[in-house]
């Protein structure tokens, strides 16, 4: 009977530091996603023809590249970019996407930590019943 007592006991540890685990990795993510700027949306580089029919972009060498912006919300709703906040743009779309996979992490974190409370619940359960 002790045996048993002292294996359940030590699967309960067992769970409580994978327990601990998980909200370590959740609190990491939540304090990562915190300091990132997203930007919602993507960046479009183009080379364009100006219609002018002296034009060296009539022969193939086009203007550009120009960037677009497009918020994510708002399909079709280009807007263009200057070289001055190019870098700002790429870095907020950079977090947005960053912000996505930390968000797809912390779902699957919050699962496995469900699963792992309710398994705890159930041998402390039996625990408590076998005594």
């Amino acid at each position: 009977m002790e045996n048993r007592a002292d294996s359940e006991i030590a699967r309960v540890k067992h769970l409580l530091r994978v327990c601990s685990e998980l909200i370590e990795r959740i609190s990491a993510l939540t304090n990562e996603r915190a300091k990132l700027n997203p930007l919602p949306g993507s960046l479009r580089k183009r080379h364009m023809r100006c219609g002018k029919r002296s034009c060296r972009c009539r022969t193939g060498a086009l203007h550009g590249p120009y960037y677009y912006f497009e918020p994510s919300k708002q399909h079709g709703k280009w807007r263009y970019v200057s070289r001055e906040r190019l870098v700002e743009v790429k870095k907020g779309v950079a977090d947005w996407k960053k912000q996505q996979e930390i968000d797809e992490m912390l779902q699957t974190y919050a699962a496995r930590l469900d699963a792992v409370l309710k398994a705890i619940q159930q041998e402390i359960g039996s625990v408590i019943s076998a005594t």
